[in-house]
């Protein structure tokens, strides 16, 4: 007899757990009869106990699977060159890039992708099986290598031998790269301003790949695409000389120089200077010996360094130009003749109040610009009115949030959206100029408010008071600037793309080769008065380094 295994029967203390079926009757194994318990026979479902249906479900495709090995490494470069592709077509379409600029991109490209691809094609001819094994590719080196040892994965090693993987600011640097070989005025600050902005495809740079492909690709490999800060810009000063390095040293490419006319001309006009200064910068130029080449070879992290960046050099003549003509420390200074740059004097308060005017031209209309967001801490959205906090959370939603596609019906009654958004931007939005326009016109008005200030000084030709660059002030620490000039060195920085305090270190290093040049020039000047030769003088400086004091 077959038992069914229960509860306690409990019937006259029947402790009974196993029960039996008789004639529709259940009874303990003792049997006392279990009320309310009843099976009845069906003689027209005789023989069947039920029926399970279920639900099959669909069998996922082999291909939804990550990648490994070769695929995975193919995959990473086609996912990597889309990128590089959208940046390139953003720049051509929506920032007045020439159409020629998206070919050398891919030129430059193609010629990094010949030691991947030549290393694809060597595991091309292993097993299948092999697939499954855990593969080096990048700048580690394998173990059956000579006993090279492995490379920093974070950096880049252009000298190296060793294979790396692509960083993803390395297509910001080959745009870069590119406009270098076009002869194109463009500076590392705007690119990195277009990151910040986020009108190029590089802060979480996934969103702009296919789900399809990001699905396949190996965490390791979403990582490095992945990017959820703002990158420095310093740091991309280093990953350009670190790519001119590469090119260089691999296939013979040698960066022209920086177009400086260009680029001087776009910061006087930005920094909102006379163009008087044009000139002196020339000549400052000649006697610190800058020639606006990028380096050829990668030097230390100090902030010495810098000064062998082309942009920083033109940033550093525009400042020393500067403090010689239109000073910041207010005194009178008489030109002696009126051909002199110097026939006029700025008025360095007016000029602060209206570069602060041009730098909230950003956040003109009650609009934040997607600079800001990416800028905002706590105690900023703490003092944000309810408009601001709505535009930032439909930023944060647009660009941060996945698009995870619900299928429970009560999670869709309380969508994180605001219903009114799209009707608000499809009312609202009106045709608008352009940002670049904007801009431009921002900055006409910048100037014609700081010229409007210009005041002439008057001409003495027998004056023995102060002259043009007498008392020149030097700082050699950030502070020690006075308050004009700090505002002055801060745009300076900001389109050196470099540091406050690393600007002021090169600006004095400038402002000591200048110094030490005019000392050996009036040196000279006084041997040659005392008809000493220049042996004669070289002989006289050992003998007066060998004194001890």
């Amino acid at each position: 007899m077959d038992y069914v295994t229960r509860g306690i029967c409990g019937q006259e203390g029947c402790r009974e757990r196993r029960y039996y079926v008789d004639n529709g009757l259940w009874f303990c194994r003792r049997g006392h009869l279990q009320e309310g318990r009843q099976v009845e026979d069906d003689p027209d479902d005789f023989g069947m106990q039920g029926k399970k249906h279920r639900v099959r479900k669909e069998k996922e495709e082999a291909s939804r699977k990550t990648y490994r090995g070769r695929w995975a490494y193919t995959l990473f470069l086609q996912t990597y060159q889309l990128i590089l592709w959208k940046q390139c077509h953003a720049l051509v379409t929506d920032h007045g890039f020439p159409e020629q600029f998206e070919g050398v991109v891919r030129d430059l490209w193609a010629l990094r992708l010949r030691g991947f691809s030549s290393r694809i094609n060597e595991n091309m001819n292993d097993d299948d099986d092999d697939d499954d094994e855990p593969q080096i590719f990048s700048s580690q080196t394998t173990p059956a290598d000579s006993g090279e040892e492995s490379g920093d994965e974070s950096g880049f090693k252009p000298e190296s031998h060793i294979l790396q993987w692509p960083r993803l600011m390395d297509t910001v640097g080959l745009c870069y790269l590119a406009a270098v070989l076009m002869r194109l005025p463009v500076c590392v600050v705007d690119l990195h301003r277009l990151i910040v902005r986020q009108e190029i495809p590089y802060i979480r740079a996934t969103r702009a790949i296919p789900p399809e492909m990001s699905r396949k690709l190996p965490p390791e490999f979403i990582g490095m695409l992945e990017i959820n800060n703002i990158p420095k810009a310093e740091r991309m000063h280093r990953c350009l000389v670190e790519l001119g390095v590469f090119y260089r040293d691999r296939f013979g490419i040698t960066l022209p120089r920086l177009n400086a006319p260009l680029v001087l001309y776009r910061h006087i006009k930005r920094m909102a200077v006379p163009i008087d200064i044009y000139e002196m910068t020339r000549k400052l130029q000649n006697m610190l010996g800058f020639t606006f080449d990028y380096p050829t070879k990668i030097r230390g992290n100090g902030r010495r360094e810098a000064l062998h960046l082309p942009e920083v050099q033109v940033v550093v003549l525009i400042i020393l130009s500067t403090k010689l003509l239109f000073p910041f420390d207010g005194l009178n200074r008489n030109p002696t003749t009126s051909k002199e740059p110097a026939t006029q004097s700025m008025n360095w308060d007016k000029w602060v109040e209206a570069q602060r005017r041009f730098n909230h031209h950003e956040q003109t209309g009650g609009q934040i610009g997607k600079e800001q967001m990416m800028r905002l801490t706590d105690q900023d959205v703490l003092g944000m009115n309810m408009s601001e906090i709505d535009q930032y959370m439909d930023w944060y939603e647009k660009d941060w949030l996945h698009d995870v596609k619900t299928t429970n019906p009560i999670a869709d009654m309380f969508s994180p959206s605001r219903a009114e958004a799209s009707i608000e931007n499809n009312v609202n939005n009106k045709p608008a100029p352009t940002a670049g326009t904007d801009t431009n016109e921002a900055l006409d008005i910048l100037l014609r408010s700081v010229m409007a200030d210009l005041k002439p000084t008057s001409i003495d030709p027998g004056s023995k008071g102060l002259q043009p660059g007498s008392l020149y002030a030097r700082y050699r620490w950030e502070s020690q600037l006075p308050e004009n000039a700090r505002a002055f060195y801060e745009l300076g920085s900001q389109l050196a793309s470099i540091s406050l305090t690393t600007l002021v270190r090169v600006v004095s290093i400038a402002e000591w080769r200048i110094a030490k040049l005019l000392l050996d020039q009036r040196r000279d000047e006084w041997m040659k008065e005392l008809g000493i030769d220049e042996d004669e003088a070289d002989d006289l400086d050992e003998q007066f380094s060998d004194l001890e004091i």
